[in-house]
């Protein structure tokens, strides 16, 4: 199996369910692993892009949905990222991994970050 994986993708955001989060927002960080379907050594010695997936669509798919600012769930987040990879990849991809890190929360406690992880 071959597995790609894009992390620590950071990026400024603005979700939240509070309105003050959705206006001052707060940092991000997305990890992403694919898991492709039956590749062979073969198909990978072959040195050809079309036999893998291409790491900036990836990259873009994430930043667009990261961009919009009506939604207030890093769940939808996740949720939203790992649909349009699937849409986009479906014929190349047995498993999808979206995981976003969200810091800056308001809570009142000491902690780095809550994290959200949605698999297709």
């Amino acid at each position: 199996m071959l597995t790609i994986k894009l992390n620590q993708m950071q990026f400024h955001s603005h979700i939240g369910f509070y309105k003050e989060e959705r206006v001052i927002g707060q940092d991000i960080v997305i990890n992403i692993t694919l898991n492709l379907k039956d590749v062979s050594l073969d198909t990978l010695a072959k040195d050809d892009l079309n036999n893998t997936i291409n790491y900036g669509q990836v990259y873009q798919i994430a930043s667009e949905v990261v961009a919009k600012k009506d939604t207030k769930l890093v769940e939808t987040v996740a949720s939203l990222i790992c649909k349009h990879i699937w849409d986009q990849f479906e014929d190349k991809l047995e498993h999808v991994t979206v995981a976003i890190q969200k810091k800056g929360l308001p809570i009142d406690g000491v902690l780095d970050n809550a994290e959200v992880e949605v698999s297709i």
